[in-house]
């Protein structure tokens, strides 16, 4: 008899789990999960701002393109969003899921090709900086006070571009991994939900 009770505690439990919703439950769901992750996504890319922002100062170059760009985004993001949060139909937030996935991806490539064109670009004197840098940080570790290495009387030799250069496309994939897990999952959520958007509206018509 207990093992009966048991059994009919779990199916209880079970169809409380598989309950049906309605095509409205549905939409509002989805559209509260999209909005969301669209508060996510302004929250990322104000982290990743600050983080450039603080890798410009003690680069001593401000980011002015990328403060310009992500004021840009910033401003589509909110436009879409607000989109999002007064759309009353399931079409209207379909629009607005890719128009926001469509933007997500854009300034990610951006930024990524951004940080890879500067350093091509400068990669004479990276390396050097580099360079200056390690001898720098081997002279302290000696214990004796030295003037700091000026990078641009440092000739380096073949090797030299070689580990850096190795050591900046590690850094690449490095960023790369970084955007797949933030913006890539953010990518990945919202077309789960337009996917379940489009499914419904099939079974409307």
């Amino acid at each position: 008899m207990e093992e009966l009770e048991l059994l009919k505690k779990d199916w209880n439990k079970k169809s409380e789990e598989f309950k049906e919703y309605s095509e409205n439950e549905i939409y509002k769901m989805i559209k509260l999960k999209s909005v969301s992750i669209t508060k996510i996504l302004l929250f990322v890319g104000l982290v990743e701002m600050i983080l450039w922002t603080v890798y410009g100062y003690l680069n001593k170059e401000f980011p002015y393109i990328r403060i310009m760009m992500f004021l840009i985004f910033t401003g589509l993001i909110v436009f879409v969003f607000r989109r999002m949060k007064s759309g009353q139909d399931s079409m209207t937030l379909m629009k607005s899921i890719l128009n926001l996935r469509r933007l997500i991806f854009g300034y990610a490539f951006i930024s990524l090709l951004l940080a890879v064109t500067d350093n091509i670009i400068h990669f004479d004197h990276n390396t050097r900086d580099f360079m200056a840098g390690l001898k720098d940080g081997w002279n302290s570790g000696g214990g004796t006070k030295v003037l700091p290495a000026d990078s641009e009387t440092i000739m380096p030799v073949l090797g030299n571009y070689v580990i850096f250069g190795i050591i900046l496309m590690i850094t690449f994939y490095i960023l790369y991994i970084v955007y797949k897990r933030t913006y890539g999952k953010i990518l990945q959520d919202l077309r789960k939900n337009y996917k379940e958007l489009g499914y419904q509206e099939e079974k409307a018509i």
